[in-house]
């Protein structure tokens, strides 16, 4: 069963950073005071000190409505990496269909093969194995899974764990395709159709030129090779 995972999919966030003297600057505005508008210009000179303790106090108040920077800046940062991320299961089952639709598209004509099919599997994985090392060994990659005993309901991932997750995630989508459920049926499938030519055959049908429908037979050690070739590329990244 696909895990669900949440993280910062665009990398780690950065808080904007507007430094508005410059801006000012920039746009050549001159600072107007009070006292040289027209509204002040019959007004007397007023003079307040405040002192540290009131500066302070007047800092840490917050006026009705207004925004909290700070406050503001976290809650985007903490949204920003608790994306909806894809789960393995899919991305898996996307790389392997990119990777069989390339062997075709380079010949039109040409049967793709298990090797194919192995390679596309094991390309596929190894993209994303190596992304995830690279990112936590980098810093950019922050992942969440759901945990209901948390504070705020997620689990933030290690390298390891998120590792452990793919190769378990690689391992269902390898053995609902090709595992000894799919070998079973195709050989049942195999089976009928031989028994359908069969019947047609004595009928007399046979005549009308029939094409004999056999589904590919998986070959006995292609999940067993894949998945120990799996494993060892994870131990290479722990």
């Amino acid at each position: 069963m696909p895990v669900y995972l949440y993280g910062n999919a665009n990398g780690t966030y950065q808080p904007p950073n507007i430094d508005v003297f410059a801006l000012a600057k920039a746009q050549n505005n001159k600072p107007v005071m009070f006292k040289d508008t027209e509204a002040g210009k019959n007004m007397p000179a007023v003079k307040v000190n405040i002192s540290a303790e009131g500066l302070r106090a007047l800092h840490g108040t917050k006026l009705p409505g207004s925004m909290d920077v700070n406050a503001m800046n976290e809650q985007r940062k903490y949204e920003s990496e608790h994306i909806p991320i894809e789960s393995f299961y899919s991305r898996l089952s996307r790389e392997y269909s990119n990777g069989v639709e390339s062997v075709r598209a380079v010949e039109t004509d040409h049967k793709v093969t298990w090797a194919d099919k192995e390679n596309a599997l094991l390309n596929g994985f190894r993209t994303i194995a190596d992304e995830i090392a690279a990112g936590y060994a980098d810093g950019t990659r922050i992942r969440y899974a759901l945990d209901n005993d948390s504070e705020d309901g997620y689990r933030k991932l290690s390298k390891d764990e998120e590792l452990d997750i793919l190769q378990q995630e690689f391992e269902e989508f390898t053995e609902s395709r090709f595992g000894k459920k799919q070998q079973e049926a195709a050989e049942m499938v195999n089976k009928q159709m031989e028994e359908l030519q069969k019947v047609l055959e004595r009928s007399g049908k046979s005549s009308i030129r029939q094409r004999a429908y056999q589904t590919e037979k998986i070959p006995d050690d292609f999940l067993e090779k894949i998945l120990e070739r799996a494993r060892m590329h994870i131990a290479g990244l722990k």
